[in-house]
Parts: structure tokens; C-alpha cells; sequence
């Protein structure tokens, strides 16, 4: 059912407001999932809602505080509050010192999930700085050999300043994510081969099995390489519990950086220009209409949503209209 982006945004708000969630934190989070949605991420979009309200209902503002201060670098406690109010916070904060400095580092302890890094990063890269953010969950994610869940998901992106968008990488460390197994489930398709192991662990491509079982690294060995790379600097390196429980102490590692403490604006921009342009040059193997570069699919997607609306699962948007609805007194 197509709805446009206003119409969602205030829904996603209402639906916040209803379960207790203050106005302001409900305007950060709706904005956030209506961003997934406009980029064709439904994974991270509003099928998210429902457990936000849920989890966080009439717990009053989330507040972030800062445990140490070292200029270009600050050390910040999300209180488990809601995630994306967390990282909306981290990253404004990050943004406001690296333009100060010249770049800063930010770690995040106790933050919970906040949904599309890419998110973020796209911030600051609009602002002019190159950023890098990671963020690890709970275990659902078995190492290279092993059928077990160590890692989380473990998403990382790194955005660069272009027009007319950012240079946008948004990743999982994982074959696939929460949300993808949510959206199959949720569809009645498999997930591809290879993606998670069942309960027993053998390899399954069940939605359901893979709930009940772990999640695969992407692109064996490297991948799980990287998985470790990123619960090491968004967990351990930022104070945050290094295998963290469902919900709980996540952890946020964020770095921004002016281009023009190495050279001058004009030159960085003149490089990246020449980078995308020798990608979207380059010979495009059999079967491929077009070479695209990280970030160009995802702001095509937005323009288009934004004429012609988002196409939402009749099943999810009764359920957002009833969580819009005003409680009983």
C-alpha cells in the first residue's frame, strides 16, 4: 500500500507518542526508520516499530551522557536508552567536534540497537567529513568453523562527501541480517544458501530455523575476520560489554574527519570525483546494465519514494495504525 513519506513519518510518530515515548526521542526515531524505508531498507525500517514501542514505553527521555572529554575524542553512556536517539546524539557530537579539531573520535557504551548505520555516516559525509562508524549486538553470528553464535551482526559504514550523494559502504558483517530473516519470515521465502545454521546446526535456509539457530559471516573467513574487527572496536575499545546480552550495553565506535587537515577541499573532491568516475567508466561485465558505486542505488531509491510514496505491507501498516491510536484513559 503506497503512503507517502509525511504520512509515515507522522504515523511512526504517533505510534511512539501513544506507547510513552517523548516527543522529541519519537521524532528522532520515526525520522530514522522512514530514512530505511526511503532507501529501500524495509529490514531497518518500520517493521521495527513495534518492538521500540514495546521495549521502550514510558521510560521516560533517553539521555546520554558524557564520561570523559578529551577534545577530539569523547567518551559517551547511552543508559540503554533508545538506540537511534543514542547514535542521532553520538553523531551530532561527533560532527560538531571534528569540524572544531579537525576530527574526533567517539565511543559509545551502553547504547542498544540503532538501526542503519548509513544513517549516520550520511550525516556527517553531507556535512563535509569523511566518517566511520561500527556497532556490535548480541551474539548471533557463528566465526569461520564454528555453527555457534560469538559475534553480532556487527554492521560497519564508512561515508564520503560527493554530490549529488555521499559515497555511502553500509554493511553487516553477517550473510544476512535480523531484519532480512524478519522480512523472509515475514514473506514466506527462504533465505539464500548459506546464510545461518538451525538450532542443531546444520546449514538451513528456514527463516524460522535461522531464529532459533545463528547467523553466517559473509564471505567466510574475511568476513568473520572483520566481525571480530568490529566487536573489538565497538565493544571491547569503548567500555562496552565485549558479548553483550540481548538489548543491552551495545556499543558505538564513530570517527569523523575534516578532508582538509591533509589537503586542500578542492583536491579531495577533485579525487573522489576521479574515483567515481573511473568506477562508473569501467567496463561493465556481461549482463550488467550499469556499474554503480556504494550509495547510488540508495539515493535513486529515495528520489523515487519521495515522488511516487512507499509501498507498505498492508499487515504492518493495520499494526502501526493501531499503535497510533490514543490510549484508553
Amino acid at each position: 500500500m503506497l503512503r507517502s513519506a509525511e504520512e509515515l513519518r507522522d504515523l511512526a510518530r504517533q505510534a511512539l507518542e501513544a506507547a510513552g515515548v517523548p516527543c522529541a526521542d519519537a521524532s528522532v526515531v520515526a525520522e530514522a526508520l522512514l530514512e530505511a524505508e526511503l532507501r529501500g531498507r524495509s529490514t531497518h525500517g518500520l517493521l521495527r516499530l513495534p518492538g521500540v514501542c514495546r521495549r521502550f514505553a514510558h521510560r521516560g527521555p533517553t539521555r546520554v551522557t558524557v564520561l570523559a572529554d578529551g577534545g577530539s575524542w569523547l567518551h559517551l553512556d547511552g543508559g540503554d536508552g533508545i538506540g537511534y536517539v543514542v547514535a542521532q546524539r553520538a553523531t551530532e557530537l561527533t560532527g560538531r567536534r571534528a569540524r572544531e579539531h579537525g576530527l574526533c573520535l567517539v565511543g559509545v557504551r551502553r547504547a542498544t540497537h540503532c538501526g542503519m548505520l548509513g544513517y549516520y555516516t550520511g550525516q556527517l559525509a553531507r556535512d563535509g567529513l569523511v566518517a566511520l562508524m561500527m556497532a556490535d549486538c548480541r551474539p548471533v553470528v557463528a566465526p569461520f568453523g564454528a555453527s555457534s553464535a560469538v559475534f553480532g551482526t556487527n554492521p560497519i559504514s564508512v561515508a564520503f562527501p560527493h554530490e549529488p550523494f555521499p559515497i555511502l559502504v553500509d554493511m553487516g558483517t553477517s550473510a544476512v541480517t535480523l531484519g532480512d530473516v524478519m522480512v523472509a519470515l515475514r514473506e514466506g521465502r527462504p533465505l539464500p544458501e548459506g546464510a545461518a545454521y538451525d538450532a542443531s546446526g546444520q546449514p538451513t535456509c528456514d527463516p524460522a530455523g535461522a531464529q532459533r539457530g545463528v547467523l553466517r559471516a559473509f564471505g567466510g573467513h574475511r568476513g568473520s575476520a572483520l566481525a571480530l574487527a568490529v566487536q573489538l572496536l565497538s565493544g571491547a575499545l569503548v567500555g562496552a560489554e565485549a558479548l553483550p546480552s540481548k538489548g543491552l550495553n551495545y556499543g558505538l565506535f564513530l570517527l569523523a574527519i575534516d578532508p582538509g587537515i591533509f589537503a586542500e577541499w578542492e583536491q579531495f573532491r577533485a579525487g573522489v570525483s576521479a574515483v567515481v568516475k573511473a568506477v562508473k567508466s569501467a567496463r561493465p561485465a556481461e549482463g550488467v546494465g550499469e556499474v554503480r558505486v556504494p550509495g547510488e542505488r540508495a539515493w535513486r531509491e529515495r528520489e523515487r519514494r519521495l515522488r511516487e510514496g512507499i509501498d507498505i505491507p498492508p499487515e504492518l501498516l493495520a499494526e502501526l495504525g493501531e499503535l497510533a491510536k490514543p490510549p484508553r484513559s
